[in-house]
């Protein structure tokens, strides 16, 4: 008799646990969807006109030092040019932001 006044009891576990499943999942894509979104933002502020990287262009807050002090800081001397866009560390940044891009966009449609 005792097994029979168990059942009921496990029945009802069961429908509690899927019923919390439920939920997390629900939680669990609303944190993507924000997740993704921050993403997004990360990766558009370090692209060459985000807030970050345009910062470093020739009227940017960065790149008007290396223009005052001129020669190989300049956007077209020898050290200045790597920072551009098309530069090697400006464009491994610039990459690397819409690579961060990407994965929000795809974290958020997940």
């Amino acid at each position: 008799m005792s097994f029979i006044a168990l059942r009921p009891l496990v029945a009802k576990r069961s429908t509690t646990v899927a019923f919390l499943g439920a939920r997390r999942t629900f939680a669990d894509k609303q944190t993507k969807e924000e997740a993704g979104g921050v993403l997004e933002k990360v990766g558009q502020a370090f692209k060459s006109d985000g807030a970050v990287g345009k910062q470093f262009q020739g009227d940017g807050n960065i790149g008007q030092v290396g223009e005052a002090v001129g020669g190989p800081f300049s956007s077209k001397g020898a050290i200045g040019k790597e920072f551009t866009d098309s530069g090697s560390v400006g464009g491994n940044v610039e990459k690397a932001a819409t690579d961060v891009k990407q994965t929000g966009q795809e974290t958020k449609s997940s």
